[in-house]
Parts: structure tokens; C-alpha cells; sequence
């Protein structure tokens, strides 16, 4: 039969309560050691998402700014929205325009004679669609010669050429409405039929061949536009690339009347990007100051205090804006030069009149001073691209961080093994004692039973 003991019993001792202090005894330090460490690994984890997150939203800035077309803004004014619209890019230069709308483009629209409803019956045969050069096939038969059948099996066609085709229930009767999607004289609708009873008849249309049965609600037609007295046509309402930079977009037409087109320099648009530049490289270094001070009072340091990597990165960007331009061709090289100061605490501010200044002066080259293959915007992005890449210095120390966190629990884990096998131990030791202790105890009550009836013994106290 196996021996059943219960710890403490043969002794009298807290056997289990003992071993319990003596494991954690064992544990505290380690664990303490390792809840201190995986709180410093955590909190420079913090810091550095917090790094990563302030270079980010700098960078974002810095990639407008290297972009000479999102950076140098210009405007096309019309002096007639009604009439027009314009949109410029960066290669646009500043000039006016005089712009007379002959006519706008438009979609054909077909319209056929009035039938009884649209289940009225049409015929049968093929349909033949030409869109310009294009063309596609509608096969009618008796499941769907119908006005509402024939509708949508012009719509339905997997190869429609761009006819949308619809039905007007009016007072007179049932009318199907064929409409181009595509404006243009180079997409003008065409309707031809073969084959079947010779009902499609009624929904030809073909004028340069003699067939008319459907009618030209309104015409194709290309958009003519007349600038500083030179004609120019477009098969669509936006015509882009007959003045560089920019595109007009046609809202109606006004024969013998000339509007007005300005392309002007947004200077507002770029002081508002080189402010919200500032603001993100401010940002950046209050960051930078945030992980890395100690403050004196409270003896409190950032949990970057003495990182290389935070102070590399620092520099190198400090470093960036502290150069000069060199392959530009202007009064400028620096920023300073154009009102943009470095201040005592590593900060930028912006001199709004001299900024203003340079901007009315020399519109383009100001934007190349940032854009250009050595442009500060273009250098500092790059930099800070190659710190922000996957393979690069904040991942590598992100990673290493993470690999620290994970070496943590695995190091717990040991750690409770190691304290289950201590624990197993001095249970064994403790149990043994217990065990011993029990048996001398038997052995001296034994004895004092003994000596006690021994003939002429007195036991003190009798």
C-alpha cells in the first residue's frame, strides 16, 4: 500500500508555507530584474514609435515640397465660370488669355417613331451599332423583338460601343431613346439591320446612306474654342495641352463674346506649405528634445537619453538645413535667405514680409530651392525615407527592442521551471525532515514511557 503523508504532520512545521516563502525568496530578484529591464526595452519601444511617427509626418510635408507641381501652386481664374473653368500645373507660366467658346462638345441622341407601348412587337433580324469606327451586334428574335426587349439587350451587350439606350412613355405613345456616352463628331451613332421580317427597319438610321427612320433629337458635336483668335477643337469639353499647364473645361458656350484667362502665381498656397514645413520640423525637434532631456528638478530622464541613434538622426537632418543649394541659379542659396531662421533652441521661424518677398520676386526658383535635385526638400526626404525604410535604422533598433521584449517571457518561462523543480526539491528535503522529526518524537515519548515505569523513578514534578 503506498505511504500517505501530509507535509508538517510528523513535525508539527508549516512545511508547504515554508517552501512557498523560500521559491519566492528564490524569485523575487530575478523577476524584479526582469520586470525593470522589459520596462525600460518597453518604454524605448514607445519612444521610438513616437520618433517614427514624427518623422513620418515630416516626411509627408517634404514630399509635397519636392514635387514642383503639388509645391509651386498656380491658379487659373476664368472670367466667366459660367462659361469655363481652368486647372493649372506647375509648368504653366503666368499670362492671360482672351477665350471664346463657339460651341461645346455633345453625345448624338436618336429618337425613334411612336409605337403603341413597349411591349409592342418591332420585328426580328440583327441590329448593327456603329459607334464612330466601332460597331457590335444585337441579335432580336421572338423572345425579345419587343421595344423594352430590344432596350435592354442593348444595354446588356458585352461589347456595346458606348449606346445607352432607354424608353420615353409619352402621351403618343412608347419611344425608345438611343444615347451616346461619348461626346464628339468621331462618335456619331449609326443603325443598320439585316435578316429577320424586316421590322428592325423602323429603328435605322444611316443619313449618309438614305435611312432616317430614327430621329436626331441632337447632334454630335466637337467643342470649339477659339484662343487669342486661334481655333482649336476637342471631341470633349476638357481640352488640355493647347496652352502648356493647363486644362479648360468647358460649361457652355457664348459665340462672339471673349472671356478672360489668368494663370497667376498662388503665393498664399506656397507660404501656407512652407509654414506647415516649419511647424512639422518644429514639431520634430520638440520631439527629438522630449526623448532625449533630463529635466534637473525631477531627475527625470527621456527614454532616449544618450541614444546614438536618436542624436544621428538629429544631427544629420540639422545638418540638411544648415547647407546650401548649389546647382541654382538665383539670389538665394540658404534659407535664411529667404526668411527661414534657425533659432538658438534648434527651432525654425518664419519672416513672413521677406518670404512674401521672394515669392512675388522669384516665384519659380524659390520652388526650385527645395525641388531641385539638391533642393533641402528633396535631400531631407530622401534622408529621412532611408531612416523610416523597412530594412532601415528604426526598424533594426524597433526589431532589436521586440527580440529583447520576447528573450523576456522566454526567460520567465525558464524561470518557472527552475522554481517548479526547487519547489519539487525542497518539498522532498522538507518532507524528508518532517518524517525524521516525527520519528525521534515517537522514539522520545517511546523512552519517556520507559524511563517513567522504571521502579524508583521520579518524573519532576511528581
Amino acid at each position: 500500500m503506498a505511504n500517505i503523508t501530509s507535509p508538517g504532520i510528523g513535525s508539527g512545521l508549516d512545511v508547504a508555507g515554508i517552501v512557498q516563502q523560500l521559491v519566492a525568496a528564490e524569485a523575487r530578484p530575478v523577476e524584479t530584474r526582469l520586470g525593470l529591464q522589459e520596462a525600460r526595452a518597453q518604454f524605448k519601444l514607445s519612444a521610438y514609435g513616437n520618433l517614427t511617427a514624427s518623422l513620418s509626418e515630416f516626411r509627408d510635408t517634404l514630399d509635397v515640397m519636392r514635387d514642383i507641381d503639388k509645391f509651386l501652386v498656380r491658379q487659373g481664374v476664368s472670367g466667366d465660370e459660367s462659361l469655363f473653368t481652368a486647372s493649372v500645373s506647375g509648368s504653366a507660366v503666368p499670362a492671360s488669355y482672351s477665350i471664346e467658346i463657339l460651341q461645346v462638345a455633345q453625345a448624338q441622341k436618336l429618337t425613334s417613331g411612336s409605337f403603341v407601348d413597349q411591349d409592342t412587337a418591332i420585328g426580328t433580324g440583327t441590329l448593327q451599332i456603329g459607334v464612330g469606327a466601332n460597331s457590335f451586334d444585337i441579335d432580336v428574335t421572338a423572345g425579345n423583338n419587343t421595344l423594352a426587349g430590344i432596350r435592354d439587350a442593348i444595354n446588356a451587350a458585352t461589347d456595346n460601343q458606348g449606346v445607352l439606350a432607354s424608353i420615353v412613355n409619352a402621351d403618343a405613345g412608347s419611344y425608345l431613346i438611343l444615347s451616346g456616352d461619348k461626346t464628339g463628331l468621331a462618335n456619331t451613332i449609326t443603325i443598320t439591320q439585316t435578316g429577320g421580317d424586316g421590322g428592325l427597319a423602323s429603328l435605322e438610321y444611316d443619313p449618309g446612306n438614305g435611312l432616317n427612320a430614327l430621329t436626331e433629337s441632337i447632334a454630335a458635336q466637337d467643342a470649339l474654342i477659339r484662343i487669342d483668335g486661334l481655333d482649336v477643337a476637342s471631341d470633349t469639353n476638357t481640352i488640355a495641352g493647347a496652352i502648356q499647364g493647363i486644362t479648360i473645361s468647358l460649361a457652355g458656350s457664348a459665340p462672339g463674346q471673349t472671356t478672360s484667362l489668368s494663370v497667376v502665381n498662388d503665393t498664399a498656397a506656397a507660404s501656407t506649405t512652407v509654414t506647415k514645413f516649419v511647424e512639422s520640423y518644429n514639431q520634430l525637434i520638440e520631439t527629438f528634445d522630449q526623448l532625449s532631456n533630463f529635466d534637473a528638478e525631477t531627475k527625470v530622464a527621456g527614454p532616449l537619453l544618450g541614444d546614438t541613434t536618436l542624436r544621428n538622426i538629429r544631427d544629420q537632418i540639422r545638418r540638411e538645413f544648415s547647407t546650401t543649394v548649389t546647382d541654382l541659379d538665383a539670389n538665394f542659396s540658404t534659407l535664411s535667405e529667404i526668411g527661414i531662421e534657425l533659432q538658438l533652441d534648434g527651432t525654425l521661424s518664419v519672416d513672413e514680409p521677406q518670404l512674401a518677398t521672394v515669392l512675388a520676386d522669384d516665384f519659380s526658383k524659390f520652388g526650385q530651392l527645395f525641388a531641385t535635385t539638391d533642393g533641402f526638400a528633396v535631400r531631407a526626404f530622401d534622408l529621412v525615407e532611408r531612416y523610416l525604410d523597412t530594412d532601415g535604422v528604426l526598424e533594426a533598433r524597433t526589431k532589436g527592442l521586440n527580440d529583447q521584449v520576447k528573450g523576456f517571457g522566454e526567460q520567465r518561462e525558464a524561470l518557472s521551471e527552475r522554481l517548479a523543480s526547487l519547489e519539487t526539491r525542497l518539498l522532498r528535503r522538507f518532507n524528508a525532515l518532517d518524517s525524521l522529526l516525527g520519528q525521534l518524537s515517537s522514539t522520545s515519548n517511546f523512552l519517556a514511557q520507559q524511563l517513567d515505569n522504571l521502579p524508583g523513578v521520579t518524573r519532576p514534578g511528581r
